[in-house]
């Protein structure tokens, strides 16, 4: 493949308020201490200039939750190119709160069909059930599917780019669509991270993450956080960080602050290796199918390439007939059978076995040297 990074990345243009590069902001922005790292601020209540000046507990302060997620929230601000970011305590806590805070009684949201279980529990059970709202689950890959869709008024719009299921929603077209028909666009982005895509670039009203993954990237701090630019969105979001709480702990904004800076470094290491790996199960006389947006095989892999600096570090690979999951997983040495995803190991998440003896695994390839990878995948499958 041509090395077209750059010319890929450049019709998003990143550029600063200082005109620096990602890395550069990713390592300074968000603290201008005395201190060679950002403190850790371990109190309830604040009072503080900028802080609205009075005395308040986290989750009421207009502009953080004190000042150390504070730095956080202001670091990603910058990497997103927004106006204004709230942390949240786990990616969880921002799906909600922006859903709570924007939708009412009766209004109508349009979802991809595949979204993150618990987003899709939310879709499916709570704002129906309990707050009335209308949910329609569409396949967003299909733009006749969201056309069709979109012929009855929509509050909102809401999807992953790079969905679970391995799938790459077109965003700009998608966001077109969305606001031509008055919707707003909710994007989480937890896959990808914003040193692979910026969603508000293309348009998009609010980009939400679980820093839990990449951003925090080494498995040890739940956090989630939400980013926009109009200021009425952030108000309402706000009001339920109020009354719900769901504010990130400051020991858990150190640590994602702190890994914040690494994540370009890291994105770059997980699509090298990602590629690699998915290239070698790809060729694998015991699997029979690999989704992966960096193999052409991939039937969004084009579409992709408009948008991506890289392919990321996930994919899904599913086996021949007859081979053992459970023997599969046993035989794993270094790669862990594991729930989540984006941290520095290898991580594989296995479904039950399909009906016709395989099975199907989704992969999160970390930072190990790209052949312990392999070697690790390959005898586990040639044992299986």
């Amino acid at each position: 493949m041509p090395n077209d990074h750059e010319l890929r990345f450049a019709a998003d243009d990143y550029q600063s308020a200082e005109n620096r590069d990602f890395t550069t902001d990713a390592i300074h922005g968000g603290y201008h201490g005395t201190s060679s790292a950002v403190p850790i601020y371990q109190g309830n209540t604040n009072y503080r200039e900028g802080y609205e000046g009075t005395n308040s507990y986290g989750r009421g302060l207009d502009k953080a939750g004190g000042p150390t997620s504070g730095a956080l929230e202001e670091q990603v601000r910058i990497l997103e190119g927004a106006e204004w970011a709230q942390a949240t305590s786990c990616g969880m806590s921002a799906v909600s709160q922006t859903l709570f805070g924007l939708l009412r009684s009766g209004d109508r949201v349009v979802c991809h069909e595949t979204v993150y279980a618990g987003t899709h529990m939310l879709f499916q059970d709570v704002l129906p059930m309990k707050w009335g709202v209308d949910v329609e689950m569409v396949n967003l890959c299909d733009p006749d599917a969201l056309k069709k869709a979109m012929e009855k008024p929509a509050r909102m719009v809401y999807f992953e780019p790079y969905a679970h299921s391995m799938e790459f929603i077109d965003l700009a077209r998608a966001t077109d669509m969305a606001h031509e028909a008055g919707a707003l666009v909710v994007v989480d982005n937890t896959f990808l991270s914003p040193y692979l895509l910026r969603p508000l670039h293309y348009g998009a009203d609010v980009v939400l993450h679980a820093m839990t993954k990449y951003m925090a990237g080494h498995g040890d701090a739940l956090s989630g956080i939400v980013v926009g630019r109009d200021e009425e969105i952030r108000k309402q979001i706000h009001y339920m960080r109020i009354l719900m709480g769901g504010v990130l702990a400051p020991m858990n904004a150190f640590l994602v602050h702190r890994g914040l800076k690494t994540l370009a470094f890291r994105m770059e290491r997980h699509c090298a290796s990602g590629q690699k790996v998915a290239e070698f199960l790809e060729q694998h006389e015991k699997v029979e199918r690999v989704d992966y947006l960096g193999l052409q095989s991939h039937p969004h892999h084009e579409v992709a390439t408009r948008y991506l600096r890289g392919y990321g570090g996930m994919m899904r690979f599913f086996s021949g007939s007859g081979v053992s999951l459970d023997t599969f997983i046993g035989r794993l040495k270094m790669c862990k059978p594991w729930y989540s995803l984006g941290d520095v190991e290898t991580l594989i998440l296995p479904s039950d076995e399909g009906a016709y003896g395989g099975f199907e695994a989704r992969v999160s390839v970390g930072l190990e040297d790209p052949d312990d990878i392999i070697a690790d995948l390959n005898q586990a499958l040639e044992n299986a």
